[in-house]
């Protein structure tokens, strides 16, 4: 028999059915209304076994329910329960016929507990406790600003948002004194003809009534409480249409709906809840600057370190990268948080390196939409019509953002038409699925990471795959071949800002394309035609190894000589630019030449002979380069003016030669030309932003022409126009090549400083060998002019670093500072070692313009060791050698070690 009682006490429990309230402690223990009317039942029957059927009768009278929303419910009592009282089972599963109450109930009734504040005697379904909110207070306010407004409320957002907490919050935190809540959860639904009962339940409206939802309207009027209906997407006719009669009829209740897209109705008021702020992904974050962001704050809370006075920098940058990987995601970011505990910034970093499919389980009250990131999409997932479930899979072959042209070219793999495909892409973005964002001017859309490995891995099962793959490789490529006619018209920032994000697609494509299911005739096209990407953005170990790919593809042989010789340059400019210049570096020049020739461009003829020039200078042959582009010049009857970036290495190389006046001639004219260009069309072919080479040449001319001022000047304009093009290889050039051998020798250490760090941060990203030794050599010679011996052996072990690199060229200026510093040290001995291997050398006596330097430091070396007239022999070749050229910083140099051993030249 059902006991009549009106209080039933068990444990540190107090259940008081007329006021739908259940104490823990005497405080209020927040329970869904049908979580209560099956505790109700079973502590009214302690002791006795509870079957199905009468529950579902007393749950859910008149209605067909399916099994799962009881067990659904039982789970979350038991959750709730264990959560106050883990030690003690309260129900307990009779295998087969039902559950029972188990706990022992004391049989003195005390007198009821106060109602929880704002019950008002209302039988109303409280809301769960809402977590703490991080960077939620714009939302918050805009809630508040809605509230006061006639109609609902609808929050919107993607799963795991975090929309269910700020609904709460707002309420509890707007709401008037004593002013009640109710909460509907609709998530637990499995059709939508359980609206009405929900949410006459949760509002203690009886089901007997001929209209219940009259009776919601009734209390709205008389009571006024606040009503949050939780998670309409899956029942969103019903629910709005039931949110619109009420709000037609009560204008101004305040109520707030959450769903993951609008209900499209007139009483409507949306508060589209934003991502978390986190980062810019691709920036170095300072821990003070990543803590001012709410993604980066609810990582740290959620796995124990929000408290950390002394956080390491590394683990706040790990986090800041992997919350920029989930977009902001709140459920997405606790999810990872969980899984990633205590771990270090490198363990963290690599625990996510392939994704997040290592992310655990959230926790064990949350509903089970929200236990895993798979779960919360599949939420999402099951909810969609065909034809957006089938573009959903679709678009998970764009790895970046894409365009709604790029959508439509993949529709014919799900057999959609235009029209329908677009409405399709329209409503994933209104169901949060699908982020739009206006870039430049353009809508562009994109997958968040999470959302994209799911989507991905539904369409690895679909029939479409292959098509949707071959569809999107064959549309990268049409990108790819528009981009290549644009480079040559457009500016390298306007080039870039248009192209320089599809480098993820591209990836994607010739990973398919030289697939064995693939397409390699595609590869190769894709190959030759993403060229230019690879080399405006110094990606060339990426572009090296896609050559490879390409160039392996039948040999080459069945490829047109102009595609050859495009790849067999780009091949040759990769070799050229890594850390070790590549053996067949020489023979790639040749080949591209070659093929160029037999294609009969010229142009691209020249730059291939001034790419191997770079070569053979870097290599240390400075006049064999000359010698070559000027051979060429002569039988292509090449007019350099009308060939900028070549005419500028020709003048960098003249330097290098020593004829610096017929390079002062050429960088004048491409000074007045070129030089303070705002953008310039391309690079100019050479790898380099062509206003920064000018620049950076002329600042390196300027000095050695004893103008160190102007050389500044030009090294500092250089420098930040690289910078602000953020073009690492034109960055790298105008500091090693220019501004900090410079600073250097004119004595400012501290800019020297400032400028070698900045060089070594260029290498570490771009693994360049120049960078690197350069670099390393100055670090030392740094050290060395403040006293520190070590600095010497650094010296030496980058100049040996870069010879057996095959990076000769300035190693001879480096070798007279080398052995300049020992003699200051007071070792003439290493002094005459440090030189030797570069007056063993026959190639030194292409790069005249240091032969000052060195007859400078060998006369020095013959002074210290006590050879008077031949320093003054070697003193008097270096001013005539200095004079010849027109070096006038070599002669300053060479007329103050004479002043300060005290020997005259007379």
């Amino acid at each position: 028999m059902i006991s009549e009682r009106t209080s039933f006490q068990f444990g540190n429990f107090e259940l008081i059915p007329d006021r739908q309230a259940l104490l823990h402690h005497g405080e209020a223990v927040a329970l869904g209304g049908r979580a209560f009317d099956i505790l109700t039942l079973l502590v009214r029957r302690a002791g006795e076994t509870v079957n199905k059927a009468e529950l579902f009768a007393h749950v859910w009278p008149g209605y067909l329910v399916h099994e799962h929303n009881l067990k659904v419910n039982i789970g979350n009592l038991r959750r709730i329960l264990a959560a106050c009282d883990p030690e003690t089972d309260y129900i307990v599963t009779i295998a087969g016929r039902g559950y029972k109450f188990v706990a022992a109930l004391n049989n003195v009734e005390e007198a009821p507990a106060k109602p929880p504040a704002g019950s008002s005697g209302l039988r109303l379904t409280p809301p769960p406790t809402a977590p703490h909110l991080y960077g939620r207070d714009d939302a918050l306010h805009q809630i508040a600003v809605r509230m006061q407004q006639n109609g609902y409320v609808t929050v919107v957002g993607p799963g795991g948002a975090g929309k269910t907490s700020i609904a709460v919050a707002a309420a509890q935190h707007f709401r008037a004194a004593g002013q009640p809540v109710a909460f509907v959860d609709l998530s637990t639904l499995n059709s939508s003809q359980f609206v009405i009962p929900a949410m006459a339940t949760a509002l203690g409206i009886s089901l007997g009534l001929d209209d219940p939802i009259a009776g919601v309207i009734a209390l709205l009027r008389a009571e006024r409480p606040i009503l949050i209906i939780d998670n309409c997407e899956h029942v969103i006719t019903t629910a709005a249409a039931l949110l619109e009669r009420i709000s037609h009829a009560v204008p101004e209740a305040q109520i707030i709906a959450t769903t993951r897209e609008p209900l499209r109705t007139r009483h409507e008021n949306v508060v589209h809840l934003a991502k978390l702020g986190f980062p810019d992904p691709g920036a170095i974050t300072v821990t003070e600057e990543a803590l001012q962001y709410p993604a980066v704050r609810l990582f740290l809370a959620k796995a124990g370190r929000g408290d950390d006075a002394d956080l390491d920098p590394g683990y706040v940058q790990a986090v800041a990268s992997i919350c920029a990987r989930l977009d902001g995601l709140a459920l997405a970011i606790e999810l990872a948080a969980g899984t990633a505990g205590s771990f270090g910034a490198e363990a963290l970093t690599e625990l996510f390196r392939e994704g997040f499919a290592a992310m655990h389980r959230g926790r064990r009250d949350a509903p089970l939409r929200h236990q895993t990131l798979e779960a919360a999409l599949d939420w999402s997932y099951r909810l969609l019509p065909e034809q957006e479930a089938v573009l959903f899979e679709l678009l998970s072959v764009f790895a970046g953002r894409f365009s709604a042209e790029d959508a439509e070219s993949i529709y014919a793999a799900g057999l959609l038409d235009p029209m329908t495909g677009r409405d399709a892409l329209g409503q994933l973005v209104a169901k949060s699925l699908v982020s739009a964002d206006v870039i430049a001017g353009a809508l562009r859309y994109r997958l968040v990471e999470s959302t994209w490995v799911y989507a991905s891995q539904r369409l690895l099962g679909s029939p479409q795959v292959d098509l949707a793959k071959r569809l999107f490789a064959a549309r990268v490529l049409a990108r790819m071949q528009e981009a290549e006619r644009e480079w040559s018209f457009l500016t390298a920032r306007e080039w870039l800002g248009r192209y320089g994000e599809q480098m993820d697609d591209l990836r994607a494509a010739i990973r398919w394309a030289f697939d064995p299911q693939g397409n390699a005739r595609m590869g190769v096209d894709l190959v030759v035609a993403a060229l230019p990407l690879w080399q405006e953005q110094s990606a060339f170990q990426e572009l090296l190894a896609a050559l490879e790919q390409a160039l392996a593809f039948g040999n080459g042989g069945d490829l047109p000589p102009l595609s050859r010789a495009r790849m067999h340059m780009a091949q040759a400019w990769g070799m050229t630019l890594a850390r070790q210049v590549h053996p067949q570096t020489g023979e790639a020049w040749r080949e591209s030449i070659q093929f160029a020739n037999a294609a009969g461009d010229g142009d691209l003829a020249l730059q291939a002979v001034c790419g191997e020039a770079v070569y053979l200078a870097y290599s240390g042959r400075p006049l064999t380069a000359l010698r070559s582009m000027l051979d060429f010049a002569r039988s292509a009857d090449v007019e350099w003016s009308k060939a900028p970036g070549g005419m500028r290495f020709l003048a960098h190389d003249e330097i290098y030669v020593g004829r610096l006046a017929s390079a002062d001639a050429r960088l004048q004219f491409l000074r007045q030309s070129w030089g303070e260009a705002r953008d310039e069309q391309g690079l100019s072919r050479f790898q380099v932003d062509l206003p920064v080479a000018i620049n950076l040449s002329s600042s390196l001319l300027a000095w050695l022409q004893g103008r160190s001022e102007l050389s500044v000047e030009l090294s500092d304009r250089a420098i930040a126009r690289a910078e602000n093009l953020n073009h690492m290889i034109s960055l790298g050039n105008a500091i090693c090549l220019a501004g900090l051998p410079a600073a250097f020798l004119d004595g400012d250490l501290g800019r020297a400083e400032d400028l070698q760090g900045r060089l070594a941060e260029v290498a570490r990203r771009e693994s360049v060998g120049i960078y690197e030794g350069t670099a390393l050599f100055f670090a030392g010679a740094i050290a060395a002019a403040r006293g520190n011996s070590n600095g010497l052996d650094t010296m030496a072990a980058s100049i040996e670093a870069l010879w057996a690199n095959g990076w000769r060229l300035r190693t001879s200026l480096y070798r007279c500072l080398l052995a300049e510093a020992w003699l200051c040290a007071g070792d003439p001995d290493c002094a005459i070692r440090a030189l030797k291997p570069l007056l063993d050398c026959r190639d030194a006596r292409e790069e005249r313009w240091s032969h000052p330097e060195l007859w400078r430091v060998g006369a020095l070396i013959a002074a210290h060791t006590g050879q008077t007239d031949r320093a003054q022999r070697y003193f008097r070749r270096g001013l005539h050698r200095s004079q010849t050229m027109g070096a006038t910083a070599f002669m300053h140099r060479i007329k103050a070690s004479t002043a300060e051993l005290g020997l005259g030249l007379d």
